[in-house]
Parts: C-alpha cells; structure tokens; sequence
C-alpha cells in the first residue's frame, strides 16, 4: 500500500502522509484525537472501540492471514495436529513444565489464539503459560527455548521458519478462524463534516488495492520497495500466509465481537451493533 497508495491518490487531488504506530492502540487513540484521517485497524479493536464509545466506522477491508501459530522445530509438532498439541499440553502440565505460549498479550494474535485453544478443549488461563513476547522478539524468543510456540505475525512467523528452528503449525485464515482481521477506520465527525473527503480517501485505497489484490507476484514485487526483511520472508509472507480484500466479511466481525465476550474481555457481545450503513 505505501508504494500504490501515493499514485492512486492523483486522480482524487490527495496527497497521503503515512505514520507509524507501535500498535494499532496507538493508531486507535491517534484517530480518536484528531491526528490521523484513516488507519488501519484490527477487528478486536474495532469492537473495544465500540464498547468504548469511542466513534469511529470501518469504511473498507484490508484482508487476513497475519494469525501464524510456529512451533519450536523440536516439538516435532506436525502441522495442524491438534490432538498431538493437546497431549503435549496435558502432559507437560502433568511435569509441572506447562507449555509456554509467546504473544502479545491483549492482542489480536491472542485473542485467536484463546479462542483456538478452547476450540481443543485446552484452558489457556490454567492449562498453559502465555508469555506476554512483543512480535518483533518471537524468532529470537523461539531460538532460545524461551516459548515452546509464538502466535505471531505473518512476517516473524516467516522470520522464525527461515531461520531454521521452527515449523508451522497453524494458520489461522478461513473456515472457522475468519478471513476479516484488518481494516480501515475514520472518526464519525469526519464523515459527517467531510462526506467527500472519505469518498475520495477510500476509493484511492480501493484502486491502490486493486493494483496488487490477488497477485502474489505484484504484493512481493510492492513489498520489496520499501521492506528490509530478505527476500525469502517476504515471499513466504506474501504467498502463503496475506490475503488482501477491500471488501469487508460482516459476519467475521460479528464473530469477533461474540468471541471477545465469551473470553471475557468485553463487558457485551457488540454483534448486534455491527451492521451495514
């Protein structure tokens, strides 16, 4: 998007300046104060923005794939085995050594996490240890034996399996896991003072979108421009794991939310309140 978005702003006399931000709680408090136009965030915080009253609408998709569950190429876990990860939880929990989880805690990453894990009948809360590892560490966390598994992002999943001591065990894209994970936000006041400024803003991000969607070769040809991670990671990254879509799954979003109340970390299941406008 960096390397599309500025071209597909030209027709629409717009002129993009992009910020970074640690997390997208950051980016959410940026928006909510008045210093940013759009951003991107994720569902989980398009629902706490919600139960928070805080005024925002999502106004276009981005995609999915960032869930990626690597484990320590030890586990010799195989890929999707579900039942070899409980009987490794249940035992490990038997030794006193329970299975130690990296994550950011609070995230989106672990919330799904959370989810797939009650899914297979494991208590995240009692059954294993959740280790609150910023992204950016979880290859290194990994190679030091410090987590057995990461949920992670797409890129340091890709990072940790290059780098030879871990293997995938789960993506979480489709089926039950959803493929609606990031969007586009913009404040409430802004679409009600300037209608036409977020018609514009959201059809460029729609064409600079459209320029890559659905082509593996565009997305790593784009990401290669400004990305510093080695070619291998993005590639892996780009093929296997992002899928990009401009459009948004409503029912995703819906699940999100009830999701987020069953686990507790929302007072309300904000489904009802997420509805086409």
């Amino acid at each position: 998007m960096r390397t599309t978005l500025p071209a597909a702003g030209k027709p629409y006399d717009l002129t993009f300046d992009v910020k970074d931000f640690r997390d997208s709680t950051s980016a959410l408090l940026a928006i909510e104060q008045g210093e940013l136009e759009i951003c991107n965030t994720t569902t989980q915080h398009l629902i706490r923005a919600i139960s928070e009253n805080i005024p925002v609408k999502w106004v276009c998709g981005w995609g999915g794939g960032y869930n990626v569950l690597v484990a320590q190429k030890g586990l010799n876990l195989k890929q999707n085995d579900s039942a070899a990860l409980q009987a490794l939880v249940a035992s490990r929990k038997q030794s006193g050594k329970p299975v130690i989880f990296g994550v950011p805690t609070g995230s989106l990453q672990h919330a799904k996490l959370a989810v797939y894990l009650k899914s297979i009948q494991v208590d995240p809360d009692k059954d294993v240890t959740i280790a609150n590892i910023p992204f950016p560490n979880h290859p290194r966390a990994l190679d030091a034996g410090e987590v057995d598994l990461a949920m992670t992002l797409s890129a340091f999943g890709a990072i940790a399996i290059e780098n030879g001591n871990a293997t995938l065990f789960l993506h979480l894209f489709g089926g039950n896991f959803g493929k609606q994970e990031i969007g586009f936000i913009v404040t409430q006041k802004l679409i009600t003072e300037k209608p036409d400024l977020v018609q514009r803003v959201v059809t460029a991000h729609v064409d600079a979108m459209k320029t890559f969607m659905g082509q593996p070769d565009k997305q790593i040809e784009f990401e290669k421009k400004y990305s510093r991670l080695p070619d291998a990671v993005i590639a892996m990254q780009e093929r296997d794991f992002l899928r990009y879509n401009f459009r948004t799954n409503m029912a995703d979003i819906k699940t999100m939310a009830r999701e987020l109340h069953q686990l507790g970390w929302v007072k309300d299941d904000y489904g009802p309140k997420v509805e086409l406008r």
